[in-house]
């Protein structure tokens, strides 16, 4: 922890996941490299590495997840707390007073909420005190504009009350459109799950038959019968920097997942259709999730879930023979 401080500050805790996550993918990389040298397999490092890239990114992304779920649950209560203000209000005590009377269950907005009242508490002027709860919850565009709406309620005076009102009843228009919306966005995501895995099956059919079909085309007919000549991989006709690196990346894969002997056309075919299913459901997860929820994160949880079932299918379907 104190080297932490030394290196790096004060860190949020963003950063303070992303630090420890490096430091176990690091180890695991450094553990990977010291067995792939005493078993004399280069594998184990690539694996290795792979498993690291997890490790690193995992965390965070289930860190924003649950903070993305969080500010949801929020934006669910917001009417409430706001409804609670406003039945509060209408006793006639003072604007900071009525915020501090709410004391209903407001979910994951319950913390917020309980921050506010320590602010005003505090002595801190109810002007700051909802910049800050603001700031704290400015990822969603729902809550940071009704607690603008709400600071601009305070500060222009007038009947308070009817304001209240009228921004309840916009947030449960809102939601309720949102909510309507989700639902039928909802049919597509299922429909690109399922456009998803007929690409899935489409790849494993070109492997399992096509490239057989490529690797033996080529018969020619000689004075003393048939001749048939094997297909070679583009990679052994290589003679440029970019095609090198390209068939050095086919060849790692191959070796990583067993498709076969580097350079060979086994390994070209299936590591070109393996990288393309990774790219196709990781992009296609990006859409889903755009379309369901329009947020990046939820997009990356598709991307994620698409990349996972990809992977694992591709593996079990080549190591029983379907692939």
């Amino acid at each position: 922890m104190n080297l932490k401080k030394f290196l790096f500050g004060k860190l949020t805790k963003e950063q303070e996941i992303l630090f420890y996550s490096a430091i176990i993918a690091l180890a695991i990389i450094l553990f990977g490299l010291i067995l792939s040298l005493l078993f004399e397999n280069f594998n184990i490092l690539l694996n290795s590495f792979i498993f690291a890239i997890f490790v690193f990114v995992l965390p965070f992304f289930l860190y924003r997840y649950i903070h993305f779920l969080e500010i949801k649950d929020c934006e669910k209560y917001l009417p409430i707390f706001l409804g609670d203000l406003k039945e509060a209000k209408k006793s006639g005590i003072s604007f900071p007073e009525a915020i501090r009377s709410c004391k209903g269950d407001y979910g994951k907005l319950n913390k917020y909420v309980e921050k506010l009242k320590k602010d005003i508490s505090w002595g801190i002027n109810i002007d700051s005190a909802l910049k800050h709860m603001q700031k704290s919850l400015s990822e969603s565009r729902i809550l940071s504009r009704s607690i603008s709406t709400l600071l601009e309620t305070y500060r222009s005076g007038g009947n308070i009350e009817n304001i209240l009102e009228t921004l309840i009843n916009s947030l449960l228009k809102i939601m309720e459109s949102e909510k309507y919306r989700k639902s039928i966005m909802q049919q597509h995501v299922f429909m690109m799950y399922g456009i998803f895995f007929m690409f899935i099956g489409l790849i494993i059919a070109l492997g399992n038959f096509l490239i057989p079909m490529i690797s033996n085309i080529g018969g020619t007919e000689t004075g003393i019968g048939s001749v048939q000549l094997k297909a070679n991989s583009p990679c052994l006709a290589c003679y440029d920097p970019f095609c090198y690196s390209l068939c050095g990346y086919y060849n790692t894969i191959g070796n990583m997942f067993g498709f076969g002997e580097p350079n060979s056309l086994s390994v070209y075919y299936k590591s070109l259709f393996f990288t393309m299913i990774l790219i196709q459901g990781f992009f296609t997860g990006i859409i889903a999730g755009q379309i369901s929820a329009k947020s990046w994160i939820e997009g990356a949880k598709h991307g994620l879930i698409m990349v996972l079932l990809g992977l694992f299918i591709i593996i079990m379907a080549n190591f029983v023979g379907l692939f």
